[in-house]
């Protein structure tokens, strides 16, 4: 631990140094938002001060603490878990840098035109711009970090998708500290260690309540709560940088804003939505609540998460609950899973997909996990066990066991095992060859696409919609200041990250964690830039 930092987090052995580079436009002050809250009194006690208050330690906050520091800013981050990370920590540490920041404009913009969600040009194009960049920042951070294409565009027939590139962080293997593989640890190592070279004071456990104003509007610090539970008053001299997280555990926010239910989650247990009140409750505009990053995936009450799908097997269908096939299983990417599920039947008033049962047969089964999760055996046999898997020796008793229809679900498998024989998907127009789908591609999955389902044993798991995050929040413009309700900036209050994210409905895999590169380390700069408001 730090000397220099109270509850600073451990430094896990990375090194290094970081030129910092140059940031969007200033951040001029304007009109006062409206007072959503009382501002402070005159004679408010202040336990702890900065310049500049990072509130949240995932990838967002790393990097806005980094750029503030190296602005010149006296930097403090609040963090609510007893280990920073966030939801960059439990990501696949994928970081989008594209190849040409006009196509990548063109890309992202018609994304917006297929899912009809608000844009807001000015942070296309900055992020389209800025985003290019992303890779020689991360490599920056800690000498001797390499970086490596994993995967590109998650809609390969939209407009400008060949500029697309997803990056990891090689590990390092003689590091034991990094892990063995580009995983969102091995990103969040990067920047953990170059905040903890900087001796930038990270304060674990310690969430942030509510933000404080003065009687100008502007916002001048933030209440928190200690380890011990005491609340504390934090100064903030300069600017509060909101880096939060999303709200996929909070179920009143999921409730209200994003359709689906029961919906579960993979990521960090403290993404409740704190930032979007603390926004909220100094006037913030609230935009893309409805935008998510949600796979499909498995959950059970034995863990707080859930856990996503494994490879879909070629011997596997998914059904509803009527027994029948909803869609083609190998053209959902893997980050809109909800948008396959997520249609209401006005007449049975329900979720037909959700759950959904993956159907598969004695051959899929030996070819590897049915789910993506260290604790799930290989041989997927511990989870039949549990229970957490059905098996049946014919089709209609792995019906009456998942609750459907005996006579649609053999109904179902045989005209999949007749479409597979002839060649073509029918309902969906599922690929039937062994051939690679040119229009979406998970870079994990095999290209062999359909089999029959037709050995027994036969298995059923039932498919939940499980969000990596959310995307809404506070709306933020192109020099991450936070937007009041009238479009103007709320006075020292920026934000970054996948906090009010600009991605709408229509998520390209590696984004949040881009964005949080090119908006931390813009809301970082700007942040450092400003006068004290006291004086």
């Amino acid at each position: 631990m730090s000397a220099n930092s109270t509850n600073q987090i451990s430094r896990r052995s990375f090194v290094s140094t970081i030129a910092a580079t140059g940031v969007a436009a200033g951040a001029a002050m304007v009109a006062q938002p409206a007072q959503a809250q009382p501002a402070v009194a005159d004679n408010t006690t202040w336990d702890k001060e900065c310049d500049v208050l990072v509130i949240g330690y995932g990838g967002a906050g790393a990097v806005s603490a980094i750029a503030a520091h190296d602005a010149g800013a006296d930097v403090l981050v609040l963090e609510k878990q007893g280990i920073g990370g966030g939801n960059t920590m439990m990501s696949g540490g994928g970081v989008l840098c594209p190849t040409d920041k006009d196509q990548a404009y063109t890309y992202m913009t018609k994304l917006f035109d297929i899912s009809h969600s608000e844009m807001d040009e000015s942070l296309v194009r900055v992020f389209a711009d800025r985003s290019v960049e992303n890779v020689d920042f991360v490599c920056s951070l800690k000498p001797g970090t390499q970086m490596a294409v994993y995967g590109g565009a998650s809609y390969k027939s939209v407009e400008g998708a060949d500029s697309q590139q997803k990056y990891g962080v090689v590990a390092d293997t003689e590091d034991k500290t990094t892990g063995t593989g580009h995983t969102g640890a091995d990103l969040f190592a990067v920047y953990d260690y170059a905040v903890s070279e900087r001796g930038i004071q990270v304060m674990l456990s310690t969430p942030a309540k509510r933000l404080l104003t003065n009687a100008a509007g502007e916002v001048v610090g933030a209440v928190a709560t200690t380890q011990d539970g005491a609340d504390i008053n934090v100064k903030a001299r300069k600017a509060v940088i909101l880096t939060t997280g999303g709200y996929e555990y909070d179920e009143k926010m999921l409730q209200n804003h994003v359709k689906g239910y029961p919906i579960y989650a993979l990521g960090s247990t403290g993404n409740t939505g704190d930032g979007v009140r603390m926004a909220m409750g100094v006037g913030a505009e609230i935009w893309h609540m409805n935008g998510v990053s949600c796979a499909l995936g498995f959950h059970c009450d034995d863990y707080p998460n859930g856990f996503l799908n494994g490879v879909l097997q070629p011997s596997t269908i998914w059904v509803n609950k009527q027994g029948k096939r909803f869609v083609n299983e190998k053209g959902v990417e893997n980050h809109a899973g909800l948008l396959a599920v997520d249609a209401y039947n006005a007449q049975t008033l329900d979720y037909d997909a959700i759950p959904a049962y993956r159907i598969y047969d004695e051959t899929a089964r030996q070819m590897g996990k049915a789910v993506k999760t260290p604790l799930w055996s290989d041989d997927n046999l511990e989870e039949v066990d549990k229970g957490y898997v059905m098996k049946a020796d014919t089709i209609a008793e792995l019906a009456e066991k998942i609750g459907v229809d005996p006579d649609t679900l053999v109904a179902t498998v045989e005209k999949w095992n007749e479409d597979v024989a002839a060649g073509e998907d029918t309902l969906f127009g599922r690929p039937v060859e062994h051939v690679e789908n040119t229009q979406y591609k998970n870079e994990e999955s095999d290209n062999a696409s359909s089999a029959p389902l037709d050995t027994p044993p036969f298995y059923a798991i039932p498919t939940y919609p499980t969000m990596f995050n959310t995307q809404g929040g506070p709306h933020r413009n192109d020099a991450a200041q936070v937007l009041d309700v009238f479009g103007d900036p709320i006075p020292r209050l920026y934000s970054a990250g996948e906090l009010g994210s600009f991605w709408g409905l229509i998520y390209q895999g590696a984004g949040n964690n881009a964005e949080s590169v090119v908006f931390g380390r813009i809301a970082g700069e700007n942040a450092a830039k400003l006068e004290s408001w006291d004086k």
